[in-house]
């Protein structure tokens, strides 16, 4: 190690070959800054004055558009909640609810209400296996098969329309079905429960009797007899019972996550007032930038610069400070374009500044009087291993600085 004397600040191209050598680099020496851009809207303004300018109006009106997004959105979200809820309250009461007579349920034959969907009611007919249907691409457990639907002709004349369960498709071919359990001869007593017709999903028939949705007016076509158009029977039991083989499409009352869309209800609002806050601290950001010279503000500088100083060194700064040899000086509450600055640090173990007094008089600080600088050098031999891994040998004397 060496031992010397230097005062005032290196350049920054006579940075290089000391740290080639393994020798101190003062953390006072800086690279040449760009030169500054100035802001041709609102640079001269001072106050608040900036907020009339066209810019910020547009960033104010930003805001107000997101945030009227947002509630919209917000209340979007929490009728959502109340229809979900409104649902499983729905499908609650109706899953195993004592059976009513279908035309007591289902008055016309295109009448559907949401209140009685779920709802069982009993029946008595003969099925019509000719015109029996599959819907394709149904999944069960993650498994492809088909939904297998047979008209049920009633004692009135009327057609309803009953999804008897799922098929798994033939490991051979995926197109195709399973052997498909008959429905029973003659006539049989039915329980089922009421789902609305769906929605139409592609061709609604195509060859080899599928179809991709059970949408009841399309089916009404190749279906002869006054079929039921407002809603179809998902069986839940059949007297008598038939041959097994199928699987129940429903066996537990079903139930939606009403709780997701309220919350989604309370984060939308929240996003809205963030919004606001961004834009408020923009705005005080441009208000400090543009005021730099008034006297109150570089005092309220100086308070935010004492405070941060005095804040606990984060495990980034500490690795920053052990491989650049030094912090940044903003960190000691000596930067910002403040006048004055902070008594300068030890570098190679200190955490904290030995002494520091920013304050004053408004618009000014200055530096505590402080002992010369005591900088560890850690060399490095020829081989690249550190030299002093275990700490300073007893003899190394410390290079020191004084501050400039």
């Amino acid at each position: 190690m060496t031992e010397g004397t230097a005062t005032g600040v290196a350049s920054p191209g006579a940075d290089l070959e000391p740290k080639r050598r393994g020798e101190l680099v003062t953390p006072l020496a800086q690279q040449p800054r760009p030169a500054a851009v100035y802001d041709t809207v609102t640079e001269g303004m001072t106050g608040w004055r900036f907020l009339r300018t066209g810019r910020w109006i547009a960033y104010l009106a930003a805001a107000i558009l997101f945030a009227v997004i947002c509630m919209f959105l917000a209340n979007w979200q929490f009728s959502r909640g109340q229809q979900v809820s409104t649902d499983n309250a729905i499908a609650s009461a109706n899953f195993d609810a004592t059976p009513v007579a279908i035309d007591e349920a289902l008055p016309e034959l295109d009448s559907y209400d949401a209140t009685v969907n779920w709802q069982r009611v009993e029946a008595t007919g003969v099925y019509r296996s000719g015109d029996e249907l599959l819907v394709r691409n149904r999944f069960h457990e993650g498994n492809k098969g088909f939904e297998v639907i047979t008209p049920l002709d009633l004692s009135d004349g009327t057609t309803l329309i009953v999804n008897r369960g799922w098929v798994a498709a033939s490991a051979a071919d995926d197109t195709t079905p399973e052997a498909i359990p008959a429905a029973p001869r003659g006539e049989v007593d039915v329980v089922v429960r009421l789902r609305p017709t769906e929605a139409p999903r592609g061709s609604a028939v195509s060859a080899g009797s599928t179809v991709s949705s059970i949408t009841l007016s399309t089916i009404g076509e190749t279906v002869d007899g006054e079929l039921y158009t407002g809603a179809y029977g998902l069986l839940d039991t059949q007297q008598p019972p038939g041959d097994a083989g199928l699987t129940p499409i429903q066996t537990e009352a079903p139930r939606e996550d009403a709780a997701m869309h309220y919350s989604y209800a309370v984060q939308w609002p929240i996003f809205a007032v963030i919004g606001f806050v961004a834009f408020g601290l923009g705005a005080r950001r441009e208000y400090r930038r543009l005021n730099i010279d008034d006297p109150r503000e570089q005092e309220r500088a100086n308070e935010r610069a004492r405070k941060d100083a005095t804040k606990p060194f984060t495990d980034e700064e500490l690795e920053d400070e052990s491989l650049d040899g030094y912090l940044s000086l903003a960190r000691w509450g000596g930067s910002r374009g403040l006048p004055g600055a902070a008594s300068r640090i030890a570098v190679g173990g200190s955490t904290r500044p030995a002494d520091r007094a920013i304050g004053g008089e408004a618009g000014t600080a200055s530096a505590a009087p402080a002992e010369p600088i005591v900088y560890r050098i850690h060399s490095v031999d020829d081989g690249g291993d550190a030299a002093d891994d275990a700490g300073p040998a007893d003899d190394a004397e410390p290079r020191q600085l004084e501050s400039p």
